[in-house]
């Protein structure tokens, strides 16, 4: 590899990994589990043995993970020891760059296992993967509600995917003409926090399940963040949002339902804001063409079978129109927001104000 940003393999290993991608999933993962990425650091290289030793297992099963980590690019050789290759350094080293460990968390833990109804769940147009999970309700959120630890492990990953990617929009976008905001949905108010912490004046109320707000507050060390970041219990599609905001942010929640009820959403969202008021919709894109990215490719059937039965990663172009759609008078699109996002700025001006 010798650009470290780009890997190139032949169209028969990518059609191996299409068809085995299981054990290469299997393989990635019993080497977070083992730790050995940080071992192999550790140690500057490990050969068979040193391996073997290191994992406490014997020397076969030791070959056997290392000649698939090494298949996978994951792995080099130097001399007779296995070294990291550059990809993990950066991305699966817990101390790298963008450990991507909660990822792979929520994949073995929640989604593969649902992934085998993605053929039924075509033809039923609904979550058939859903069966998999015990709890109440038909969405996965719901279900979550009932197994604490698989719901840690989602929060975990959503809210390290949404800090990353909301870094994009703190920089890109200016929110000092924000007074309080209502961040729907916002989950354990990571977002929020950020937004209050980068501007002293603005308050913002996180509404989400109770299960998730009850237990978000407690997180926040900073007393005068604290006092600017509220947790309002509730469901978004039925329960009244909070009052006395001038914008609600709709974060990382479009692509989880259709578009008939995204739009119900945004209407909710412009009877709540006030005249004047804005409503932010920032969220993984996929480009108008519907020929990627390959991250909304391969996210989508995760909306369809498991999370709502209904929802995908929509186009820019979607998003806007279900803003206008909902009522609101103009919006503007913002599609150089980086990490495959793309952020929709509808307002609701006053009679005569449009345009202004």
């Amino acid at each position: 590899m010798a650009d470290s940003r780009k890997v190139t393999i032949s169209e028969a290993d990518y059609l191996r990994i299409l068809v085995h991608g299981t054990t290469a999933f299997e393989l990635l993962r019993t080497a977070l589990e083992f730790e050995l990425f940080e071992k192999l650091d550790t140690a500057g290289g490990l050969d068979v043995d040193e391996t073997a030793a290191a994992l406490g297992i014997e020397r076969q099963p030791a070959r056997i993970l290392l000649l698939g980590l090494a298949s996978l690019l994951l792995l080099e050789k130097s001399g007779d020891k296995y070294v990291n290759s550059k990809m993990v350094e950066r991305k699966l080293l817990r101390e790298g760059e963008r450990f991507l460990g909660p990822l792979v968390d929520i994949q073995a833990k929640i989604i593969n296992a649902t992934m085998v109804d993605f053929a039924e769940a075509l033809r039923q147009n609904t979550n058939v993967g859903l069966r998999r999970l015990e709890g109440p309700g038909d969405t996965l959120y719901e279900r979550l509600t009932a197994t604490p630890d698989l719901q840690k492990v989602f929060y975990d990953n959503m809210g390290d995917a949404s800090r990353r990617a909301f870094e994009q929009i703190l920089e890109k976008y200016d929110f000092s003409h924000i007074r309080h905001a209502i961040d729907i949905a916002g989950g354990d108010g990571a977002n929020s926090v950020e937004l209050a912490k980068r501007y002293p004046e603005l308050e913002v109320t996180v509404m989400d399940q109770e299960s998730v707000t009850r237990l978000a507050a407690d997180r926040i060390e900073d007393p005068a963040v604290r006092k600017r970041v509220h947790f309002h219990p509730g469901d978004i599609l039925h329960d009244r949002y909070p009052e006395g905001a001038d914008a609600i942010f709709v974060f990382h929640i479009f692509e989880i339902w259709s578009l008939e009820r995204n739009t119900a959403l945004l209407r909710r969202c412009y009877d709540a804001l006030p005249e004047g008021g804005t409503c932010l919709v920032y969220n993984w894109v996929s480009n108008e063409e519907g020929t990627g990215s390959m991250a909304a490719g391969l996210v989508s059937p995760y909306f369809l079978t498991l999370a709502s039965g209904e929802g995908m990663t929509y186009t820019p172009g979607d998003m806007e129109r279900a803003a206008l759609d909902a009522g609101f008078s103009r919006v503007d699109l913002h599609q150089d927001m980086g990490f495959s996002h793309a952020l929709v700025v509808a307002h609701k001006d006053a009679p005569g104000q449009v345009g202004r």
